[in-house]
């Protein structure tokens, strides 16, 4: 059979995420540990205890990159993978990227922690542009 493996996006997070499979998988926690030490800061504890740090695009990003490249590997440690291909959206494709053994993991941490500060500090800037560009079409 031939299929894809598709790594979900930013929004996909929620508070204890992987609490379970960290119970039975200690591989969870050395991958979160990892990125932990590639962030300097306790990504495992924010996952689990601070629902509006997690929320923060800043965090969100290398916690969902943690998440998926956790399970890809339990996943691939209990069964033989054989896809054709892996994709992510958006975010999701880092994970594919690093699943696929064309990013190494703990760059891409501070890859994907990059590209969420980038694009949290763009966020005010398109919302006053917005703001202004709504305001001149209510004006007409």
């Amino acid at each position: 059979m031939k299929y894809a493996i598709v790594f979900p996006g930013q929004g996909s997070q929620s508070l204890g995420m992987l609490s379970d499979l960290s119970n039975n998988f200690s591989i969870v926690k050395d991958i979160f540990s990892e990125a932990s030490d590639a962030l300097d800061l306790d990504l495992w504890k924010l996952t689990q205890e601070d629902e509006e740090a997690l929320n923060q695009t800043e965090n969100t990003q290398p916690a969902m990159l943690a998440a998926g490249y956790a399970t890809y590997k339990i996943l691939s440690n209990e069964v033989d993978l054989s896809p054709i291909c892996m994709a992510g959206h958006s975010l999701g494709e880092y994970t594919a990227l690093v699943a696929a053994k064309s990013l190494h993991y703990f760059e891409a941490v501070k890859l994907v922690r990059k590209r969420a500060e980038l694009m949290q500090s763009a966020v005010p800037v398109v919302l006053v542009q917005w703001q202004l560009y709504l305001g001149l079409m209510m004006k007409k």
